[in-house]
């Protein structure tokens, strides 16, 4: 295994604090992760979590569904073929989860998680081959939705919730710098 550059582990570490957020299955996990963002937004655990929930969870209608069926297919169905699309891709890269059959394959924590882990084996473990697979799940997939999801939160996220705006900053700054990313890195 090789020793990681600074630029890996930044990459990393972005990738993993934004999938923490979007899988916290509590106010402290995602204040944590928040915060490791190193974002200089004042904000409390509780109010980080009532915005939090507002735009991305419920129970009320959410500012931004954090689905990719929400964007790809109808948007008035989960579970539909994105779903079952992402799910065969999982099974192709070997992925699995823990909240499988709690939390559809599409939604955004789920696939930051599955692209977290195959950047990190490809970086970390050397295991190279995967970058053609990375990359596929990157621009045939991601960038096809999470663009779409970004503009409809920060339209929303602009004029009341600065904590909710970097996020989605942070979110929107990573998928540009992976997609202009050449294959080599």
């Amino acid at each position: 295994m090789q020793t990681l550059q600074p630029h890996d582990t930044l990459r990393l570490d972005e990738v993993k604090h934004l999938r923490d957020i979007f899988n916290a299955q509590n106010s402290k996990e995602l204040k944590v992760a928040f915060d490791a963002l190193n974002a200089s937004i004042e904000i409390s655990q509780e109010d980080l979590e009532i915005q939090f929930n507002r735009y991305f969870v419920g129970p009320m209608e959410t500012v931004a569904d954090p689905f990719a069926s929400v964007y790809l297919d109808n948007p008035d169905v989960f579970m539909s073929k994105t779903t079952l699309y992402v799910r065969d891709l999982y099974e192709t890269m070997g992925f699995t989860y823990s909240l499988k059959n709690v939390i559809p394959e599409d939604h955004l924590g789920v696939e930051l998680d599955a692209y977290y882990q195959l950047l990190f084996l490809e970086i970390a473990k050397e295991i190279t081959y995967l970058s053609d697979l990375r990359h596929y799940f990157l621009h045939e997939h991601l960038a096809l939705w999470i663009p779409r999801f970004l503009e409809r939160g920060l339209a929303q996220s602009e004029r009341d919730s600065k904590a909710m705006t970097f996020i989605l900053l942070q979110l929107k700054s990573l998928l540009i710098r992976e997609t202009t990313t050449t294959r080599s890195s």
